[in-house]
């Protein structure tokens, strides 16, 4: 078996302990329906490189997201006053998607609140889990959204950083960074 088998077998042996074990505490507190809200950051996490340098544009970013959710629903309300509720359900999200496009992407894309994927993630698991609750699963706040993201991205942090230790101790530094360098 090559080294970078034997490297990959136990980062996954790793990951899937990790995740497991750190999954736990969220079904003890009784979130257990919202579990897959830790995989969310995980995702962008991983689909940025694994680059702990992006972990704070994702963080600010991602609240930037729940805030814009939370005036869309602020706006709706105003507008539903006006409107029928056909032309409400299409005009708030044209207004607050073109609003986050104009002042993210174009005025602020080279800042902390620049990160278009973290905002959208924010933007739309506050759309989500506002609209549903999960049967078994209590509902839940913005707050709740914020420290669920950022459980997530602990997890990330534990995933990516311990996996890389775990395999350096194992087998060796050099090696296990030849490794992750071909990825």
């Amino acid at each position: 078996m090559t080294i970078n088998r034997k490297v990959r077998l136990v980062q996954a042996l790793y990951g899937a302990i990790i995740l497991t074990l750190m999954m736990q505490p969220i079904g003890m507190l009784g979130y257990s329906g919202y579990i897959w809200m830790l995989f969310m950051p995980l995702l962008l996490f991983f689909a940025f490189g694994a680059d702990f340098k992006v972990i704070p544009s994702m963080i600010v970013s991602y609240i930037c997201g729940v805030v814009w959710a939370l005036a869309n629903g602020i706006l709706s309300g105003i507008l539903g006053g006006i409107l029928p509720a056909v032309v409400v359900n299409l005009a708030a999200p044209i207004i607050i998607i073109f609003c986050i496009l104009t002042v993210h992407e174009n005025f602020l894309a080279k800042t902390i609140v620049g990160n278009i994927p973290a905002l959208f993630m924010g933007l739309a698991s506050t759309f989500f889990t506002f609209l549903i609750t999960p049967s078994n699963a209590p509902a839940i706040t913005p707050i709740h959204l914020v420290g669920f993201f950022l459980y997530g991205i602990i997890l990330s942090v534990i995933l990516a950083g311990g996996g890389f230790l775990v395999c350096s101790l194992i087998f060796g530094k050099e090696r296990t960074i030849s490794v992750f360098e071909e990825k």
